[in-house]
Order: structure tokens, then C-alpha cells, then sequence
């Protein structure tokens, strides 16, 4: 049960474009289970204001005599004219839902950016959430226990240094990565399965299908460049966008990329730079929690935002794993569980800290009510009294991530032993406290993944492209650092225009955390 805990916390895309082909005055709201597959574009009402459709696609599209793969896409349609076309969008992971991204987020962000005169379109990647076939590991009981973790922290000011975890952790770790990879293995691991067929590589000839299938629409032979992708990819989006770019350079319509990945060292799967500010981005906390006050923050302290860090600094020097174990303290585990947590959720929260950052005061309040006595008994109340869901399994969009990353990088880390990760543990750690740790144990199911593909894009990554290419980034971002974005002034899609545009987020804010956003855009001479 110890181990399902710890490797849980750590696991925290010849109808009628425009109609769909329905009984005339029909509200019948379709799920995708309904849905005939078509390799046309045939939209259906589903979920409201969307239309929903399935595509028929090869299974491989290396060997298309070897079976057939359904996609499922999401659609808000366009409502404002000229009609501009069709906006794909992918919302990052992997293994994220695209039908469930759009459906979230299409009036709230999505359309008043990409504008209302295009259908803006998300599809579940392969392998993903409603596609066909489904990833699904069926993994044991043993694999997926229940949670007694709190979910909720992580730090940085001055500089975020503290507490590591035991060797036992990464132990533990290693040992569920096997169960993980071998029973994914199992059950996806077959030609006509999902496994061999989620590469980001397969996911980009997809996208050439849903274009494709675009132009041959009504709707689509409207449009001037209805064979062009006009994409917006965030996160491992944008490495989906630069897989696709490199491979089809010529179909590169309007493309946006934001919040920019290395593809070079995402495909040789280091991962090391891609955390480089985490500590930093949640060490806004500490600011806007002194900017918002004691009224809107619980966890105000002092009269400067290093008050409020020393306030974290005391929490953190209290869990201190090694040293508890050392001293054979009774509580060691609980002590373990609840640093383990506070990292984990702490980074993840730093993902969106305008919502996150409230609830995270109160988290650390209530962490400190539970200190310096800690017990398993306590973590309990605390994860009640936080509301915290502690019968969670490990979560498909998880397992959906570990399968496209791991397809993707093939044998870079197959085999590796637990020791020759240490120096890798080692480095991680003094690159972030918060999430150093967790970086290197998301590697481990590689290790052992047995499901290979034959069709993997390892680069190289760039070419000149039929349209320039906006890269979007920020000064602060837990997992796509701007030192990543600035790097792409050497990225082989030329040429390019810096339009840096510095836009301070907070008054008062002393110069070294203010946020800023930067724009980059790549443009033909």
C-alpha cells in the first residue's frame, strides 16, 4: 500500500463541416460511443454548443493494411464571419484529453484568443480518453491502492533548499515502474492495440488526416488555406507543433507555441532543464501573498514576502526524512509522505497559481496545525479536513503520458539500473527542491516499457516552413522555462523577429520577481 501512495503522488488531442448529419431539428446530444466512424468530417451534437465526430484513420500508418484507428474530435463552431477555417488545438501532457480541454476552456480562453470566425477543434490523441483503440493498462489492485497523501506544496525565495527524500522512496519507485511497464505491456502491447501506435510521430499524421479530411468538407473548400494546419500547442504541445512542423514543413499554416519545450532534449528524454524555474514560479507565492494581505491571505506572515518564506522555511526543516529515519523515529513514514506531498502538489500547483495560490495558504496553515507531533493518524484528519480524495487510483491520463513519452524515446533509458539514476537524483535535486525528484521517478516505467513503434520522429527538428511560426513564452513557468524559449534564436526554422514586450504583473514588486511575457516570432525574410 506504501508504494501504490508514493508512486500516486507522483503521477500528479464527405459531410458537412459546419451541419452535422442528424435528423432535421433533432437535439439529441451524441456520445462518442454513438458515433459512427467516418474518414469524412460527419459532426454531431454533442455536450451543448459542441458537435462531436469520430475519424477513421489507419492504425499504422507505416502499414495501413494492418488495421484501423478511430480519433475522436470536439468541435465549437465558428459564429462570427468571414469564416476563417479550422483552429487545432492540443493541450499538452501527454496524455491529456483534447475533447476534454475544448469543452473546458473554449469560451473561457480558447476562442476569444484564436477568434470566433474559426471552428476551433481538439481531438483525444491516440490511444487517449475516447480514441480507438484505448490505452488501457487494467493494472492490479496492488498498482493503484489508495492515498493517504496529502496534496498540497513546494518552495523558493532567497533559494529553495531543504529536505530530500530517502532511498527507500526511489526504491519503491523503481519497483512499481516495473509493475507499471510490464502490466501495461500486457495489455496494450499488441500490434492492434494502442501501445505501439501513440508516438508523437503517429499523433502528427493524424493531424494530416483531420486536415485532409477538412479540405474535402463544405466548410472547408471555403477557405484559401484549408490544407494548411492552424494550430495552437501548449506545453508538450509544442513539441507536438515542432514534430509536425519538421516532418510536413510545407502544411505549416498559422501556428502558435506556447509555453516551448526542447525537442532535442524532450526526444533524448533529460528533462533536467525543464525545471529550472519551478522553484522560482512558486516563490511568487511568497510576494503575492504579501501583496494580497492578511485578509486574503492565510498564510500572511510579518511585514515583508521573506517573512512569509521563513514561515515555509519553519515548516520544511521539520520533514526531514533521512535524519528521521536515521534517528529511527516512529514517525519517519508519515514525516516522508507529507514532504513527498508538499512537493509534488506544490509544483503541480504552480501550473496555475492565480487559482492555486489561495488554497495553497490555507494547505499550509493547516500543515503546520499537524506539526511538530506528526503521526499517520494526523495526515488522515489533515487530508479530510482539506478535502483531499484518498481512495484515488493512479490516474489514466498518467499511464496515457507514459506511453507516448515512452514510445517516443525508445531505448534511451531501457535497462538502466537504479544506481546509475543516482547522479541523475543527485543533480535534479540541486536543480529543484520541489520538483527535482519527481523529474527523474516519471523516467523509471521506461525502463522497463517493453512496446516499441516502428514509426518514431527523432529528429532532425526544424526546416524552413510555408508560414513563420509564433513561439509563446514567460519569464516564470514551472515546467517550460524561458531559457528554453530564448534557446529557440537557434532554432533551424528561419528566420525569426524578437518581440519582447515586458508586461510587469504586479505593483511594488521588486525587479527579480516581477513576471513578464515574452513573444517570439519565427518569420520568413
Amino acid at each position: 500500500m506504501f508504494i501504490a501512495k508514493l508512486f500516486l503522488v507522483a503521477a500528479l488531442s464527405s459531410s458537412v463541416l459546419a451541419s452535422p448529419i442528424t435528423p432535421r431539428n433533432s437535439t439529441k446530444q451524441w456520445e462518442f460511443s454513438e458515433i459512427p466512424p467516418s474518414k469524412d468530417l460527419v459532426w454531431y451534437p454533442c455536450n451543448g454548443d459542441f458537435f462531436c465526430a469520430m475519424l477513421d484513420v489507419p492504425l499504422d500508418y507505416l502499414k495501413p493494411k494492418l488495421g484501423r484507428a478511430y480519433i475522436p474530435l470536439v468541435k465549437y463552431p465558428a459564429t462570427t464571419t468571414p469564416y476563417k477555417g479550422m483552429a487545432l488545438t492540443n493541450p499538452g501532457g501527454p496524455g491529456n484529453s483534447g475533447v476534454q480541454f475544448l469543452e473546458g476552456y473554449a469560451t473561457r480562453l480558447l476562442v476569444p484568443v484564436i477568434g470566433s470566425n474559426y471552428d476551433v477543434v481538439s481531438w483525444d490523441p491516440r490511444g487517449v480518453n475516447n480514441s480507438i483503440p484505448l490505452a488501457d493498462c487494467k493494472l492490479s489492485s496492488n498498482l493503484t491502492g489508495s492515498s493517504t497523501s496529502p496534496q498540497l506544496l513546494h518552495r523558493e525565495l532567497d533559494k529553495l533548499h531543504g529536505p530530500i527524500l530517502s532511498q527507500d522512496v526511489f526504491e519503491e519507485y523503481y519497483a512499481q515502474a516495473q509493475g507499471v511497464a510490464e502490466g501495461c505491456g500486457a495489455a496494450i502491447g499488441g500490434l492492434l492495440d494502442a501501445g505501439p501506435h501513440m508516438t508523437t510521430a503517429t499523433v502528427a499524421r493524424d493531424m494530416i488526416s483531420i486536415i485532409d479530411a477538412f479540405q474535402k468538407s463544405h466548410e472547408g473548400k471555403k477557405c484559401g488555406d484549408r490544407g494548411l494546419l492552424n494550430y495552437w500547442g501548449i506545453s508538450y504541445g509544442t513539441f507536438l507543433g515542432q514534430t509536425f512542423a519538421s516532418m510536413f514543413p510545407h502544411r505549416v499554416g498559422k501556428v502558435v507555441l506556447d509555453g516551448v519545450v526542447d525537442a532535442d532534449e524532450w526526444i533524448k528524454y533529460t528533462g533536467r532543464n525543464l525545471i529550472n524555474d519551478a522553484d522560482a514560479t512558486f516563490s511568487t507565492f511568497f510576494l503575492y501573498c504579501h501583496l494580497a494581505g492578511p485578509t486574503a491571505c492565510a498564510f500572511y506572515e510579518g511585514t515583508t514576502p521573506h517573512d512569509i518564506f521563513l514561515r515555509f522555511e519553519n515548516i520544511v526543516t521539520q520533514l526531514d526524512p533521512v535524519v528521521a529515519y536515521a534517528n529511527n523515529w516512529t514517525n519517519a513514514t508519515a514525516i516522508e509522505l507529507l514532504l513527498l506531498s508538499m512537493k509534488s502538489i506544490l509544483f503541480s500547483n504552480s501550473y496555475e497559481p492565480i487559482f492555486t495560490f489561495p488554497s495553497i495558504a490555507y494547505g499550509l496553515v493547516a500543515i503546520e496545525s499537524v506539526l511538530p507531533d506528526l503521526t499517520l493518524e494526523k495526515l488522515d484528519i489533515l487530508e479530510k479536513k482539506l478535502g483531499l480524495n484518498t481512495t484515488a487510483s493512479l490516474p489514466d491520463a498518467y499511464l496515457w503520458g507514459e506511453a507516448n513519452t515512452c514510445s517516443d524515446v525508445g531505448d534511451v533509458v531501457r535497462g538502466d539500473s537504479l544506481e546509475s539514476f543516482q547522479g541523475r537524483i543527485e543533480e535534479f535535486e540541486q536543480v529543484s527542491f520541489l520538483a527535482g525528484e519527481s523529474r527523474v521517478v516519471g523516467s523509471f516505467p521506461c525502463v522497463f516499457w517493453n512496446i516499441t513503434s516502428d514509426d518514431r520522429f527523432t529528429g532532425p527538428f526544424g526546416g524552413k516552413t510555408r508560414n513563420p511560426t509564433l513561439f509563446v513564452s514567460n519569464t516564470l513557468d514551472p515546467i517550460t522555462p524561458i531559457d528554453k524559449f530564448v534557446s529557440l534564436l537557434y532554432f533551424p526554422f528561419p528566420p525569426f523577429r524578437d518581440l519582447t514586450n515586458p508586461l510587469p504583473v504586479a505593483r511594488k514588486a521588486p525587479e527579480s520577481l516581477k513576471t513578464h511575457s515574452f513573444l517570439l516570432l519565427k518569420e520568413r525574410a
